[in-house]
């Protein structure tokens, strides 16, 4: 026990280190790697663990856009991303991504609890053997350190050097009292010892989740009711009377009944969706003409987010109609077309509402919102993507969460190792003129990764109004690179 908790508080140290008067940059993606370093070191299993080994890699890739593109996007992804390893960490054979990322989220609360309950137990442990947890190590201390006097003595008085260098640092340590920036070291070293702590003190109580997992597989399973002889053959026989079918699976009328209710559900809503996407093809895909302010406004702020809400509905709808045993039934030679014709047309609907968004950028520009639609579009898409494969090949609802589940984090990893300020910046300054540049925005609500590029412009008032350099460099401290702001501070100079 007390070998495992030198690991968390050498990376406690670390972390009061890198980050007391610094702000997240080139010292997040070195703390990232001396944890992960320092993990394999003392659990060398988890590197057999494939789920761990590739949300390492997530987690490198994350610190590293940090450190380059350093956007809020870029730090919420890693730090998503430390949960989810750190999740992994507790067992080797956990595979199912929402598992990890809540029993990292559990872990982070349960693992200081866990290790207090592990201490107190080792010293009753040890108090039950006649002596005192600290007593050894206070006898393999003493030598060293009287053996240690005479030879410190002798070394100050013939080095002046190392004599001045011991007189500041018991200066150092004499000035040193609680104020608020010792307060600060203090609340870094503990909080980098709760982060840490999960890696080194895995969970012993997540078998459960383990063995629930082995159950879950991308096909589905036809369950079948157990069948038992009449009850007057059962009681000849000895047997039990007929027990009453599973929940799960449903009698043939009943499934009947729920397949022409789907067929009616899903042949009700294909009219009416075919009948929506009619109508955006002659109004949106097609319009030659101006669309007004008006109603593009309509296109974005309202009907973009509508159009979303009712994609997901859609999905809803599927899984809730192929559940069970109805993807089984023989005698239906409707249900799955209609599915699939109704996720084809939401896909259909996916890339109107694209268009509208093409539409709104054309006449005002590129915008944040405007970019994270599409980000929510292409994860729709795959989501389609995925849902149609689960109605053509029966399968489950756990490769549905498992692949969405890995492509949205991929997508975050992905999407925010990219300077979306910058890229805005640059395409409303070549596609639009001075007089149509809202300028307001680029320099005042966009965030200051694009400031390199309005201070090399001649119509900006960046510079006119620059107040001062990034926080960062107020320290002038290495820890705190960061690309972002080191390209604005070479701009600015």
């Amino acid at each position: 026990m007390k070998y495992r908790l030198l690991p968390p508080l050498f990376l406690a140290l670390a972390y009061a280190f890198l980050f007391h008067h610094a702000e997240l940059g080139i010292n997040l993606f070195i703390f990232d790697a001396l944890l992960i370093g320092t993990a394999l070191w003392a659990r060398p299993e988890l590197g057999k663990h494939a789920g761990f080994v590739w949300s390492v890699g997530g987690l490198l890739f994350a610190a590293g856009s940090v450190v380059i593109v350093h956007s809020d996007l870029s730090m919420v992804a890693h730090h998503g991303t430390f949960v989810l390893v750190l999740g992994y960490a507790q067992a080797r054979e956990l595979r199912f991504c929402w598992y990890a990322l809540l029993l990292g989220i559990g872990t982070f609360f349960e693992a200081p609890l866990r290790g207090w309950r592990r201490w107190r137990t080792l010293r009753r442990q040890q108090a039950k053997g006649g002596h005192s947890p600290a007593l050894p190590w206070l006898k393999q201390v003493v030598i060293p350190a009287a053996l240690l006097l005479p030879f410190l003595g002798l070394y100050l008085g013939a080095n002046d050097k190392l004599s001045a260098g011991l007189n500041h640092f018991i200066t150092a340590l004499s000035d040193l009292s609680l104020h608020p920036t010792s307060l600060w070291s203090i609340f870094l070293t503990g909080l980098g010892f709760l982060l840490t702590l999960g890696y080194f003190l895995p969970r012993t109580d997540v078998s459960r989740l383990v063995k629930q997992q082995l159950g879950f597989r991308d096909d589905l399973v036809r369950t079948r009711p157990k069948r038992m002889p009449p009850p007057h053959l059962a009681a000849y026989l000895g047997e039990h009377p007929r027990p009453r079918p599973p929940k799960t699976s449903r009698s043939p009328l009943a499934l009947k009944a729920a397949y022409r209710q789907a067929v009616l559900t899903f042949g009700l809503l294909n009219l009416l969706l075919a009948l929506m996407n009619a109508t955006d093809l002659r109004y949106v895909w097609l319009e030659t003409g101006e669309v007004s302010a008006a109603t593009l406004s309509q296109y974005v702020h309202t009907g973009t987010w509508n159009l979303l809400v009712s994609i997901a509905l859609a999905m809803v709808v599927v899984l809730y109609y192929f559940r069970g045993n109805l993807n089984f039934l023989r005698e239906a030679p409707y249900l799955t077309p209609l599915a699939k014709l109704w996720v084809i047309q939401n896909g259909l609907l996916a890339l109107s509402v694209g268009v509208r968004n093409w539409h709104y950028v054309e006449a005002y520009g590129l915008a944040l919102g405007r970019v994270y639609i599409i980000l929510v579009l292409l994860l729709i898409l795959f989501g389609l993507y995925t849902l149609f494969r689960k109605v053509r090949d029966r399968l489950s609802l756990t490769y549905l969460l498992q692949t969405n589940g890995l492509a949205a984090w991929l997508g975050i990893l992905l999407f925010a190792a990219v300077n979306w300020p910058g890229v805005i910046t640059r395409y409303n300054l070549a596609t639009q003129t001075a007089e149509e540049t809202d300028w307001y925005y680029l320099e005042k609500t966009l965030p200051g990764e694009n400031a390199f590029l309005l201070l090399q412009h001649p119509d900006s008032g960046v510079r006119a109004t620059w107040k001062g350099v990034p926080a960062w460099h107020e320290y002038a401290d290495w820890r705190s690179w960061n690309y972002a702001d080191w390209r604005n501070l070479q701009a600015l100079e």
